[in-house]
C-alpha cells in the first residue's frame, strides 16, 4: 500500500513536470480565445455602431434601446390628437369625450451573425498566448469590419428584387444568404418609401389605408441649384409639421451629396466642425443644411429607378435624399443578444474551433410623417 502510494506520488509529479501539454493544447487554447473574446465585446459593440452612420447618429440623440426579448418589437405610436383639448372659463363645461388615437406599430427582429474560425493548424503556427492572441486580434478585425458593413448595407441598402419593371419597385429587407427565409432590419427605402401609399404593411400598418403612416415623398423636377434647393427646403418644411420637431439627418448618395455641395455660397460657412457630431458621424465630412446634418453613404439605392449597388440591381441614374428626425425612429436591441461573442467549439467534421457573435435587432418608426424622401435627382444640375 505504501509503495503503491509513492508510486502514485511520483506520477503525479512527472505529470506536473511534464505538464502533459499535447493533451490539454487545444482545450486550454480555446478558452482563452473565448475570455479574450468576451472581454473584447463592449469594444468591438462600439466600434460595429460608430461605424453605421444612421445607428451612431440614433445613439448618440438617445434614440436607442434594449428590450428583454418578445416575438415582435411593439413601438408605441400617436396617430390622432386628444380632441378634449378647449378653452373654459369658472364652471364651464369640460369636455370627458374618450379617446383613442393611440396604437402601435410592430416589427420584426433581425438576426445577424459573423464567424471567427481558427483551424489547429493556424494553432500550432501561432503556438505560444501572445501569438494565439495576435492571431485572434486580426480574425476579429476582420469578422467586426464584415459585420459592420452587413448592418449598413441591411439599414441603407435594402433589397430590390431583380427585373422589377416599372419605376419606383417595392423595396424590402435584405435576406440571409445561406437561409432566404431569414431577413435583415428594415431598410431606408421601406420606411420612408419614394410611394408613400404603397399597398404594404409596414410596422403591420398599411399606409394604403391609413393617411397618418404616410411619410413625404418628393419627386424632384430641379434642375438648377437653385431648384434643387427649393426642393429640398420644401420637403424639410412639410416634414416639420405638427410637433416632434424637424429632420436632424439626411443621408444621400455620393453625387447627390457633391450636387448640394456645388450649390453652396463659398462665401458662407456650410461645414459642420463640432467636433462632437464629426466623432459621431465615423469622422466624415458633415455639410450643415439648415437644423440638420447631410452626410453621404455608397450605398444610397435609386429607388425610382429601381437601382440597388449592393446586389449590382439596375443602374442609378438619379440621386436620392433621405430626410430622417430621428425623435421618430428606434434602433432597438435585444438586451442578451448585442453582439455577444459564443464559446470556441470545434465542429464534429473538422480539425479547427469555431466561435459566433451574434447580434439581434430591430429598427422602428413610430412617426412616418415625420421623415421624407426628395428622389429622381439630377445628376447633371451644374450651375
Amino acid at each position: 500500500m505504501i509503495l503503491q502510494r509513492m508510486w502514485e506520488g511520483v506520477v503525479a509529479f512527472f505529470s506536473r513536470e511534464e505538464g502533459q501539454v499535447p493533451s490539454s493544447l487545444t482545450d486550454s487554447y480555446d478558452a482563452l480565445l473565448t475570455t479574450t473574446l468576451r472581454n473584447y465585446q463592449p469594444k468591438l459593440r462600439d466600434n460595429i455602431s460608430r461605424g453605421n452612420k444612421l445607428i451612431s447618429w440614433l445613439k448618440s440623440k438617445g434614440r436607442t434601446r434594449k428590450v428583454d426579448g418578445g416575438e415582435r418589437v411593439q413601438v408605441p405610436l400617436m396617430h390622432a390628437q386628444n380632441s378634449t383639448a378647449d378653452i373654459y372659463a369658472g364652471y364651464g363645461l369640460l369636455d370627458t369625450t374618450p379617446q383613442d388615437g393611440i396604437t402601435s406599430a410592430f416589427y420584426d427582429w433581425a438576426q445577424l451573425s459573423v464567424s471567427i474560425s481558427i483551424a489547429r493548424k493556424e494553432k500550432r503556427q501561432n503556438s505560444g498566448k501572445h501569438k494565439a492572441l495576435d492571431l485572434l486580434e486580426s480574425k476579429t478585425m476582420q469578422a467586426e469590419v464584415s459585420l459592420k458593413e452587413l448592418l449598413n448595407n441591411c439599414l441603407v441598402a435594402g433589397r430590390i428584387t431583380s427585373g422589377v419593371t416599372g419605376a419606383s419597385g417595392q423595396f424590402s429587407a435584405r435576406i440571409g444568404r445561406l437561409d432566404s427565409g431569414a431577413s435583415g432590419p428594415l431598410p431606408l427605402a421601406v420606411l420612408i418609401d419614394v410611394t408613400n401609399s404603397r399597398n404594404v404593411a409596414v410596422g403591420n400598418i398599411n399606409p394604403n389605408t391609413y393617411s397618418f403612416w404616410r411619410n413625404v415623398a418628393t419627386s424632384s423636377t430641379g434642375t438648377t441649384f437653385a431648384a434643387l434647393k427649393l426642393e429640398m427646403n420644401a420637403l424639410y418644411n412639410t416634414c416639420s409639421r405638427g410637433s416632434a420637431g424637424s429632420p436632424d439627418l439626411i443621408i444621400c448618395d455620393q453625387t447627390g451629396w457633391e450636387t448640394y455641395w456645388g450649390s453652396l455660397q463659398t462665401q458662407e460657412r456650410y461645414i459642420i466642425d463640432k467636433k462632437e457630431t464629426v466623432d459621431i458621424l465615423g469622422g466624415s465630412d458633415a455639410l450643415k443644411f439648415r437644423g440638420a446634418a447631410i452626410i453621404w453613404d455608397e450605398v444610397v439605392p435609386d429607388p425610382e429607378t429601381n437601382a440597388e449597388v449592393v446586389s449590382a440591381v439596375g443602374t442609378m441614374t438619379a440621386s436620392t435624399m433621405y430626410f430622417i428626425n430621428s425623435e421618430a425612429w428606434d434602433y432597438i436591441v435585444d438586451s442578451q443578444t448585442d453582439m455577444i461573442t459564443t464559446p470556441f467549439l470545434r465542429p464534429e467534421n473538422q480539425d479547427a474551433s469555431v466561435a459566433q457573435i451574434l447580434h439581434m435587432c430591430c429598427v422602428g418608426v413610430n412617426n412616418r410623417r415625420k421623415n421624407g424622401v426628395l428622389y429622381g435627382i439630377s445628376r447633371t444640375i451644374t450651375a
